[in-house]
């Protein structure tokens, strides 16, 4: 099954914690009323690495990293991601848990 929706990454600022917050925001509202996962990474270059393994053009990565360097969030639009995809990059809706893998 396929899922659209919007990438939505957020800055945060201060703190020891990641620095950057990346998530999935469905066009249709979840099933089973879990909530979607976040993945944080603590520098940037490691948000594009991410945007690139979900399949996210270059051109709509540069877009969302012109965005962050504008202010403190990002969205990117028109995404289409399978449940596969979801769950291997830790966006699905299962359970939520701590999901800092980088």
């Amino acid at each position: 099954m396929t899922n659209e929706g919007t990438i939505r990454v957020h800055r945060i600022l201060g703190g020891s914690e990641a620095a950057f917050h990346v998530m999935f925001a469905p066009l249709e509202p979840n099933e089973d009323g879990g909530t979607y996962g976040v993945q944080r990474f603590r520098e940037l270059g490691h948000v594009r690495t991410f945007l690139k393994s979900l399949g996210i053009g270059a051109e709509h990565i540069l877009e969302a990293l012109r965005q962050l360097a504008a202010g403190r969030s990002a969205s990117v639009p028109n995404v289409t991601l399978s449940d596969e995809a979801l769950r291997r990059e830790g966006l699905d809706s299962s359970p939520t848990q701590k999901r800092s893998k980088r």
